[in-house]
């Protein structure tokens, strides 16, 4: 029959749970790990089989979301669970949908090994923790010797009269800090912590307040309401008015404002190159020509909120960063 082609485990159902037919897949499946059955569990419930949870504990839900399915309140549902056996671990991810044949209603169930994926992400998140872990390390040691070159500068300083040495030694020692706090805050700009309401014209000015602005100025135009992570989002706004500071120029105006989905943060200064528009959005990419980062924390904070960033030329010619396809939420005043 047409479904013994499907290469995974197929179920269908009638429209009260019984199990009408099964594949090839599935009766070899029941074989391979110590399920025979005389009929494969067909003419039996499947609600009663416990589908989708390892140890019944999600029969419920899983329930749930396969009768409303068959009621016609939802067009298909997915539910993704662990199915380990003694000698290995696997996860599968379920798969339903309704479908009628000579005015019968009937529900295909299929399971599908997805082990491979859920292995890879589990190493990716290892990885990722063990990452962010040496550099949390690394950080806090650099602090120590750190403190010892600032505290000497400080004492030469006080003895010398020409200091451009020691003014060059001691931000040499600032620069150090801020890579290394850098790199800690992209390890962790990618992973979203807790989503909250949050509002974009005070996550800038509390942003502004934590940065060294110089002469430059912030108007705020439009507000805009999201559900975003508060910090994540907090480094975004650093990081876009450092970059602005540094590459506009010490007395740029910065504007933030709302649009179509999101915000955007745009200055006056001479703007981006088309031509390198994608390019400083790498971690490894600075036009001063050392490895920069600031940008590429703001393209991974978009990115962990499923948003989209897009840098475009600003209203007087400067850069403008254009943060969309977010979640917002209607302003207070309008509700």
């Amino acid at each position: 029959m047409g479904v013994d082609k499907i290469p995974h485990e197929v179920a269908i159902l009638r429209a009260d749970g019984t199990i009408v037919l099964v594949n090839e897949a599935w009766r070899q499946f029941a074989d391979d790990n110590e399920g025979a059955h005389p009929t494969y569990w067909i003419g039996e419930n499947y609600f009663d089989a416990h589908p989708g949870s390892e140890d019944g504990s999600r029969q419920e839900e899983v329930t749930d979301g396969l009768r409303a399915v068959i009621d016609g309140d939802m067009s298909h549902y997915q539910h993704e669970y662990p199915c380990h056996s003694p000698d290995e671990q696997r996860w599968f991810r379920m798969d339903a949908v309704r479908f009628h044949q000579d005015d019968q209603l009937y529900l295909l169930v299929v399971h599908t090994n997805i082990t491979d994926r859920m292995l890879a992400e589990l190493r990716s998140e290892a990885r990722a923790e063990q990452l962010e872990t040496v550099l949390a390390v690394l950080q806090h040691d650099l602090r120590n010797p750190l403190n010892v070159i600032e505290g000497y500068t400080e004492l030469l300083a006080a003895q010398l009269d020409d200091t451009e040495a020691v003014d060059s030694i001691r931000q040499a020692a600032v620069r150090i800090s801020d890579i290394s706090e850098s790199t800690l805050s992209f390890s962790k700009a990618g992973t979203l912590a807790e989503v909250e309401p949050v509002s974009i014209d005070e996550l800038a000015e509390t942003a502004w307040q934590t940065v060294q602005t110089e002469d430059a100025t912030l108007a705020i135009e439009e507000s805009q309401r999201l559900f975003g992570d508060r910090r994540l989002l907090l480094q975004l706004f650093e990081n876009l008015f450092r970059n602005a500071v540094e590459h506009a120029g010490r007395a740029c105006h910065i504007r933030v404002g709302g649009c179509s989905g999101g915000f955007f943060v745009e200055d006056d200064g001479p703007g981006i190159p088309q031509s390198l528009r994608t390019k400083v959005l790498q971690a490894d990419y600075s036009t001063q020509g050392t490895g920069g980062l600031g940008l590429a924390i703001v393209q991974a904070v978009v990115r962990a909120h499923s948003g989209t960033l897009k840098i475009t030329t600003g209203t007087d010619g400067g850069t403008r960063f254009e943060i969309s396809s977010l979640q917002t939420l209607p302003d207070a005043s309008d509700q």
